[in-house]
């Protein structure tokens, strides 16, 4: 019975967080190889105040008939700096993947360091801009020679979010 009763207050507590869901557009600057315009979307999660994570997919047009996609899971401490205005250093993990038309796809595990600021339009709607450094690169060795997979670099993002 307690251990029931201990089960129904955490999904209460859980319940109180703040939650949103929105879209991005962005840009990453990858290099020549890849289209750096993309789309994405995220849920976000306040666990305690100004502590929250973040679940990201992002979309990365092709370009020569191959693109990136990846998720992002990241961590955000947000500091209030006037009524409407939250600023926050992003870090978490990420998984980057080929997408289209091409003999081998890779997937690459790495990281995102940033951060980041949102202005409230309202209580449940907000706009953000994102700064993060991805980092996604591995080294590959076909026939002998050795050359880097990567989808790393600075990507930009700017976005919208429903709060509720």
């Amino acid at each position: 019975m307690m251990i029931a009763a201990m089960m129904l207050m955490s999904i209460g507590a859980f319940a109180q967080g703040k939650m949103a869901v929105g879209a991005n557009l962005g840009y990453a600057a990858y290099g020549d190889s890849y289209n750096p315009m993309g789309i994405g979307a995220k849920f976000q999660y306040e666990f305690v105040e100004n502590i929250r994570g973040e679940l990201a997919y992002n979309y990365w047009f092709p370009k020569d008939k191959a693109g990136v996609m990846d998720f992002d899971l990241n961590f955000q401490y947000l500091f209030p700096v006037a009524e409407d205005i939250k600023i926050y250093p992003l870090a978490g993990v990420n998984i980057a993947m080929q997408h289209g038309d091409m003999d081998e796809k890779e997937s690459i595990f790495g990281f995102n360091i940033g951060a980041g600021a949102e202005y409230y339009l309202s209580e449940q709607l907000k706009l953000n801009l994102d700064i993060k450094y991805q980092r996604n690169k591995k080294t590959k060795t076909i026939n002998g020679y050795d050359y880097d997979v990567k989808f790393d670099g600075p990507v930009f993002q700017m976005g919208i979010a429903y709060v509720f």
